[in-house]
């Protein structure tokens, strides 16, 4: 049996050892390896998870704060329907004049498209006193609506000694539903 490879007990010793080298680099590669990469993904996960709870227990110690800062402020955001807003708008402004005692006039402008807002525009002439003018002004700006006035002009009215005329763009801001 010339074919029949046959070694010696040194050659024996050192197949062993490079057998028992094999099985540890199998196990420590097909399981050790993927067993410390899941261990490294999940402590991952973990942490992500925990810094979550701790921006959200953060969010909550300041809830009584944001509670009270939009109660200060939900006056100023209305989301109602855009004619029902414009016609209270207008109402609004038309009483205001009333009591301010000038005379009004109001032109309504194209409303301008946004998705997030509803942009209703009035342009507004007022003529009185200067005392009245500026008490509807007065007033004016302190509605408790989201409001940007876009131009604001006063001048005197020839003729008449302390008249004023006022004219202003107004946008009455609403949220879209």
């Amino acid at each position: 049996m010339k074919g029949v490879l046959t070694l010696r007990p040194r050659e024996h010793r050192l197949a062993f050892i490079a057998g028992v080298l094999i099985i540890c680099w199998g196990v420590v590669s097909f399981v050790v390896q993927p067993m410390w990469d899941m261990r490294h993904s999940l402590q991952l996960q973990v942490d992500t998870q925990t810094e979550k709870v701790a921006a959200l227990r953060k969010s909550l110690a300041h809830a009584p704060a944001v509670e009270r800062d939009y109660h200060a402020i939900a006056a100023y955001l209305e989301t109602a329907g855009d004619e029902q807003t414009s016609g209270l708008f207008l109402g609004e402004l038309e009483s205001m004049a009333r009591r301010a005692g000038v005379q009004l006039g109001l032109k309504q402008r194209p409303k301008k498209p946004d998705e997030k807002l509803s942009r209703f525009e009035v342009e507004i002439d007022i003529e009185g006193s200067q005392s009245q003018t500026l008490s509807f002004l007065d007033a004016l700006f302190r509605v408790p609506r989201l409001m940007v006035i876009e131009r604001l002009r006063l001048a005197t009215v020839p003729g008449k000694e302390g008249a004023l005329r006022a004219d202003l763009v107004v946008q009455k801001l609403t949220l879209r539903k």
